[in-house]
């Protein structure tokens, strides 16, 4: 099993997508991506084949591995990495002791790291999950709820309070069109209004246009992330993006 998690992850092609301070226009943060080898496959069923063979725990920890060592090599040292973790990985009831042995075998200040986890995720209210996530926190790291307003969400809002989290970020659907749509539009001001009053972070996912980017800045949304901006390269361009985006300035200046 071992060979197929090395061989999984070596064709399996890593990719940074920046995250902006739509206050300030600079990166602060990338998501590190994970692209099926194969083009078109969905990286969804891949994680759910890996939970459901066993395979997933291997898998992680390689992704780490890959992850940890780019930010070390070629991240900026102003710039934060975010990487995203499934169901099955909080459930693992060691999953702290390993995210730290990586850290410390790459040499990766854990303040520097986040972590996203699905809005959906059963485990967010899970004691296992829950007791995972404050025990990682307690490293440095921070975590991110990603897919925030989900229908399908197993968080409430009363529920976010409860959690050891400093960002959420909102479901790409309700941000796309917030512009057109008066509900998706609602839900994004509730999000900010839910994140303002626990004092974390609100990030919107999936800016594709200008008038989008302006939107979630002037809605309140402290940080964004889309196509509009950049799309995911690889780590070895990543302090050069950061560069030149800290040149460009705020929104208003034009980008």
């Amino acid at each position: 099993m071992l060979s197929l998690e090395c061989a999984a992850v070596n064709a399996m092609e890593i990719t940074y997508q920046p995250i902006l301070n739509l206050q300030t226009g600079r990166i602060e943060k990338c998501e590190a991506l994970c692209n099926p080898p194969e083009a078109g496959a969905d990286i969804a069923a891949f994680f759910m084949s890996a939970e459901m063979n066993g395979s997933l725990r291997g898998f992680t920890d390689r992704v780490f591995d890959s992850v940890f060592s780019d930010w070390q090599k070629h991240g900026s040292p102003t710039t934060d990495v975010s990487v995203n973790l499934t169901v099955g990985d909080l459930a693992e009831p060691d999953l702290a002791k390993r995210v730290e042995k990586a850290c410390k075998k790459h040499r990766l200040d854990p303040a520097r790291l986040w972590f996203e986890v699905d809005d959906r995720a059963q485990s967010l209210v899970d004691p296992v999950g829950l007791q995972s996530m404050s025990q990682i926190v307690s490293l440095g790291v921070r975590f991110s709820i990603d897919g925030f307003g989900d229908e399908l969400s197993q968080t409430t809002h009363y529920e976010v309070g409860g959690l050891p989290v400093a960002e959420i970020k909102i479901n790409a659907r309700y941000v796309r069109d917030a512009d057109e749509n008066m509900r998706h539009r609602d839900v994004v001001i509730a999000s900010v209004t839910l994140a303002r009053d626990l004092n974390i972070g609100v990030a919107a996912k999936s800016i594709e246009r200008e008038n989008i980017a302006l939107l979630m800045r002037r809605l309140g949304c402290t940080h964004g992330q889309g196509f509009y901006f950049a799309r995911p390269t690889a780590a070895n361009v990543v302090a050069a993006l950061v560069a030149k985006m800290a040149q460009a300035g705020p929104l208003e200046s034009g980008r």
